[in-house]
């Protein structure tokens, strides 16, 4: 019997070692990629695990877009944002909806005779 210094024919186990060495090595770090890589992509993600709730809007927020699509009054809007914050409602400082230009209907008073 002829002494070789690794085990298989003409010392290949050395190399098959090595290559699965090399391999595990290998697979190991696919891995971490991709944990990271699903890791960091979910993490933006608006959709909820299992179990729970998707994030939701803040109530400012959505009383904002109903004002911004005429959904609310001004007024309204005011009343209900001072409600959200924890302030007391203002009252607004205009009384009238006609424009500032328009013309009144209201007759002049004609002069008093003596």
């Amino acid at each position: 019997m002829r002494y070789t210094p690794m085990p298989g024919p003409n010392g290949m186990g050395f190399l098959f070692g090595i290559a699965g060495f090399v391999g595990t090595l290998l697979l190991i770090a696919i891995a971490v990629v991709l944990v990271i890589y699903f890791a960091r992509r979910n993490k933006n993600s608006p959709v909820a695990a299992p179990g729970q709730r998707p994030p939701a809007q803040s109530a400012l927020h959505i009383l904002d877009e109903r004002l911004a699509s005429g959904q609310v009054e001004i007024e309204d809007y005011l009343n209900r944002r001072a409600a959200l914050l924890g302030q007391v409602p203002q009252q607004p400082q205009w009384t009238s909806t006609a424009a500032p230009d328009a013309p009144t209907t209201e007759q002049p008073e004609a002069p008093a005779k003596d």
